[in-house]
């Protein structure tokens, strides 16, 4: 799917390629307009279209003359907006509506002067409306088109370079595995996301929120009947922002408990969401494979209980240190508080886990999730502990980091299968509402301020010792734990061999589902013997990856002898033996064996015990190049002169001996066998595609 969408976006660019330049002008233009370039993602945009320019459907030179054309004249007509019309400006909406917008950029322009024309290119926000000051501010039209396109050359060709960076990766990423990049796709949206959303929302947008709740509440606390009215009528009558804030944040945790409460609710009565539940189950598990499984066990082990109980009593101890007598208390409380709460609500719901015998006791039962819940109360009260005092831009900058900390823990525990979607929702809810509480009456009785610089150095220095420690000691248990039990499937030995044994996949499955190229190649018992016999026959066999031919690997320059293979996929697992071999006469183009797992075990196979199964093809790779310093390498099919060079390669070797299965030599179906202690060829079975490839085996005793 994700290739087909590919080659759709491809298609049509390679076909409107005058278009595609325009466009990528035009939202350079727009970018640099006041009040649409702070809403519309002219940045975004370029970097998407430049990604194309990596598969060779667009030019480097073109997309880069388009943005630098579309900057210079976004910004020159916004400066001669300003010099036209220097005294309406403030008056139009929504600039009058919005007037910090003008403001900021105004300070901005009298502090740097034309400096800030080339550095307000660079920063999101100023960007819009410094060109517009400049030109209110009657500065010199040459100096400022100097500075212009000064800028415009170098923001121009970054943009346009990080797409096409961007777009390399993501041919290389999806040479190893469609799905790896899906998920990849979903984790860097979940962060661009929570980070967005605090900066751009939050940020600009709270103290309105903030300063329209204080006087709703005040309008309707004049005559209070009840002590919560009083409480509520004092507080909103009062002068401080904080007694402002502490409104909205009793409004979120009732907000969070109506969440918490909402799901509780359904569950009990399993409403719709158990459905949703299920479907979102396994879409990620449909996404699962080795690497993202390492990935996603190390953040998952960043919330268990280890770290944040190390991270507890730390930073309880340099609370202690500074004298913080009650903000010690009221970390231990919140802390303590969540621990308490989580098993508690786990054994009244009994609700099961989503992938059975993953925990022992009261953690057998899923609801709420206890990593959620947990790290919910810990970065949400570090957040506000440190958060205190800090600016806006600084404050909005601790709880994204917080908020997306907390967010990629919570879908670790979604990925690996340890909780259901209504788990950790619940958990960050109640957990965010529980440290709102304690926060409140924590700003409420604690007059002693935190040092926020401190804090965080605690945190990370902690972080860092603790985390490795932990991760180096339970990564192999958690692996052993969250991997998915897959049953062996026995065949035997003589149903193999020639060639009658079902089930065996013809065809590689990549990550997103589809089915790739043809599994032709088969390998009983171990790789040792085969990648011997591939070494003798001048094969490169599981050429180690190092920093050095990384680099050589990415070089257009570099040979095709001793560069490592790059992997690819089969139903999420890495090949376990990865052999490649030169093609004579060519510097670009070489022959590929990758041979991958199977749930396949022979039986029957003499005095031996049961031997695995490996499937295994040969690709031709063929190096691609992009803007003559950066390749990377396409696998293709191998012409059927070369599967037979193959056979012919192995059927030469002293330690191979090889048949025909059948009298039609087009066929190229091989049988054959080992001669004792040696390491042959047998038969393959008749595979659905017009070719097929010399079935290799280690002889039973």
């Amino acid at each position: 799917m994700l290739e087909h969408f590919t080659g759709f976006v491809t298609d049509i660019a390679s076909r409107y390629a005058l278009l595609t330049y325009i466009v990528v002008g035009l939202s350079a233009l727009l970018e640099a307009m006041p009040v649409i370039g702070t809403l519309f993602p002219g940045s975004m945009l370029i970097a998407a279209l430049s990604a194309l320019a990596s598969s060779g459907t667009l030019g480097m030179l073109p997309l880069v003359v388009s943005a630098i054309m579309g900057a210079i004249a976004g910004d020159g007509l916004s400066f001669w907006i300003g010099s036209h019309y220097p005294s309406q400006i403030a008056r139009i909406w929504p600039i009058s509506r919005y007037p910090h917008w003008l403001t900021q950029a105004e300070s901005l322009f009298n502090r740097h002067g034309g400096k800030s024309v080339f550095a307000a290119r660079f920063v999101q926000g100023p960007r819009a409306f410094v060109p517009l000051v400049a030109g209110m501010s009657r500065m010199p039209a040459n100096r400022f088109y100097a500075v212009n396109i000064a800028s415009a050359l170098i923001w121009a060709p970054s943009h346009v370079l990080a797409g096409i960076f961007l777009g390399t990766s993501l041919q290389i990423l999806a040479q190893i595995g469609g799905r790896l990049a899906v998920l990849a796709g979903v984790i860097a949206a979940l962060a661009w996301a929570i980070l967005w959303i605090s900066r751009r929302i939050l940020t600009p947008y709270g103290q309105q929120a903030l300063s329209k709740a204080q006087k709703g509440l005040a309008r309707r606390a004049r005559s209070p009947r009840t002590p919560a009215g009083r409480y509520l009528a004092r507080m909103a009558h009062s002068a401080s922002g904080m007694q402002t804030l502490t409104i909205v944040a009793l409004l979120t945790m009732l907000g969070c408990l109506w969440v918490f409460a909402g799901l509780l609710e359904d569950l009990v009565t399993k409403e719709p969401l158990v459905q949703a539940n299920q479907a979102i189950f396994h879409a990620l598990q449909a996404l699962r494979s080795q690497w993202g499984d390492r990935v996603m066990l190390v953040i998952t082990e960043m919330g268990d209980g280890f770290v944040t109980t190390t991270l507890t009593l730390t930073i309880a101890a340099w609370l202690l240190s500074r004298r913080a007598w009650r903000s010690t208390c009221y970390w231990l409380l919140a802390l303590a508080g969540a621990a308490l709460f989580t098993p508690g609500i786990k054994a009244w719901v009994q609700w099961p886990r989503p992938t059975a015998n993953l925990y022992s006791g009261w953690e057998l039962f899923s609801f709420p999730s206890g990593h959620a819940t947990i790290n919910a109360v810990l970065y949400g009260f570090l957040a506000y502990l440190i958060a205190r005092d800090l600016s806006a831009s600084l404050r909005s900058w601790v709880i994204g980091a917080a908020c997306l900390w907390v967010s990629m823990i919570a879908f670790s525990r979604l990925y690996l299968g340890a909780h259901w979607f209504a788990d950790v929702v619940a958990g960050m809810a109640i957990g965010t509402a529980w440290a709102i509480l304690v926060a409140i009456f924590h700003q409420r009785h604690e007059t002693k301020r935190v040092e926020a610089k401190g804090l965080a150095a605690v945190l990370l220095i902690t972080l860092t010792i603790a985390l490795p420690y932990h991760v180096f000691r339970q990564l192999d248990l958690d692996r052993k734990r969250y991997t998915p039990e897959t049953a062996d499937q026995s065949i035997s030995w003589q149903q193999w061999w020639h060639g009658s044994a079902p089930g065996i996949p013809t065809h590689r499955v990549d990550l997103a589902g589809e089915v790739e190229e043809p599994l032709g190649l088969q390998w009983a018992g171990s790789l040792d013997a085969l990648g011997r016999a591939l070494s003798r026959q001048g094969w490169h066999v599981n050429t180690p990856w190092t920093f050095e031919n990384t680099l050589a690997w990415l070089t257009p320059e570099a040979g095709e002898t001793f560069l490592p293979v790059l992997p690819r996929l089969d139903d999420g697992h890495p090949p376990s033996l990865s052999a490649s071999l030169a093609l004579q006469g060519s510097s670009t183009q070489r022959l590929v064996i990758r041979m991958w797992p199977t749930s396949f075990r022979l039986t029957n196979v003499g005095k031996s015990t049961d031997v695995p199964l490996w499937n295994g093809s040969l690709r031709l790779q063929t190096r691609r190049t992009v803007l003559e310093w950066i390749s990377w390498e396409q696998d293709e099919k191998a012409p059927t002169s070369m599967q037979k060079m193959l056979f012919q390669t192995l059927q030469n070797s002293a330690t191979v001996k090889l048949k025909r299965l059948n009298d039609n030599e087009a066929s190229d179906i091989i049988v054959g066998h080992a001669v004792p202690n040696r390491a042959k060829t047998t038969p393959s079975r008749q595979h659905p595609v017009s070719q097929a490839l010399p079935t290799l085996i280690h002889e039973p005793d």
